[in-house]
C-alpha cells in the first residue's frame, strides 16, 4: 500500500543518522515534517534546510506533538521512548513506524525505486530491512535509469487499449502479449533458450 502524504503533517521524533534517513523519503511524498528531538544533528539540520517544509522542535517528546498528524516516525536511538511514542500514537489511533522495534509498528517503510511515473517498494515488515535494501539494488540493476520512456510507452498502450477494446478478455490476452514483448526485450535471460516440449 502507498500513502499519499502529500501536505500531510507528520511527525518525525528524532535528530540523529536514523531519523535523517527517514526525512528524505517523507519529504519526497510531499509530507509536512514536524521533527522533534533533544537535539538535531548538524547534517539532520543541513537536510532539514536543503529540503524544507520541516517544523523543527528542540526538546523531548510530549504527546502535544501528536496534534494535526496523520503518521508519526519514531527513530531515536532509546528503545524506551519510541516504544512510549508508539503507545501514544496508538491511544489516537495515528499508524506509527517505531524503528527497530517491528511489535510496535503499524506503519513500514519499503525500499523504493523510482523510475519515472513508476514507484516499485520491498518490504519485510521490519524483518530485515538490509534484505529489502539488497533486493532494491538488484532492482536498479534490472532496471537501470533510462528506461523511464519505455515504462511510460507501456502505460500509455496500456491506456489506448482499454479506450479501443470494450472486450475484457480480449483486452487481457492483448496486455498479456505486450507485457511479455517488453520482458523479452529488457530481461531476456528470464526466457528458455529454446521452447519447452509440449
Amino acid at each position: 500500500m502507498f500513502l499519499d502524504l502529500s501536505a500531510c503533517r507528520v511527525l518525525l521524533v528524532g535528530g540523529g543518522r536514523t531519523a535523517e534517513a527517514k526525512l528524505g523519503p517523507l519529504r519526497d511524498a510531499g509530507a509536512r515534517v514536524r521533527a522533534v528531538a533533544l537535539r538535531h544533528n548538524p547534517s539532520f539540520l543541513r537536510e532539514a534546510e536543503r529540503r524544507g517544509g520541516v517544523e523543527l522542535i528542540t526538546g523531548p517528546f510530549h504527546p502535544s506533538h501528536l496534534e494535526d498528524v496523520r503518521l508519526v516516525v519514531s527513530a531515536t536511538d532509546a528503545p524506551q521512548v519510541n516504544a512510549f511514542v508508539a503507545l501514544e500514537a496508538s491511544r489516537r489511533n495515528l499508524f506509527c513506524n517505531a524503528v527497530d522495534d517491528p511489535p510496535a509498528c503499524d506503519a513500514y517503510f519499503a525500499a523504493s525505486l523510482r523510475r519515472g511515473p513508476w514507484h516499485l517498494a520491498i518490504g519485510t515488515e521490519g524483518g530485515f530491512p538490509g534484505l529489502a535494501r539488497l533486493l532494491r539494488e538488484v532492482l536498479e540493476q534490472l532496471l537501470p535509469e533510462g528506461h523511464e520512456v519505455s515504462l511510460c510507452q507501456l502505460s500509455c498502450l496500456r491506456k489506448r487499449l482499454q479506450a479501443n477494446l470494450p472486450d475484457p478478455d480480449l483486452r487481457r490476452r492483448r496486455l498479456e502479449r505486450l507485457l511479455q514483448a517488453f520482458r523479452r526485450a529488457y530481461f531476456p535471460a528470464s526466457f528458455p533458450t529454446q521452447e519447452p516440449p509440449r
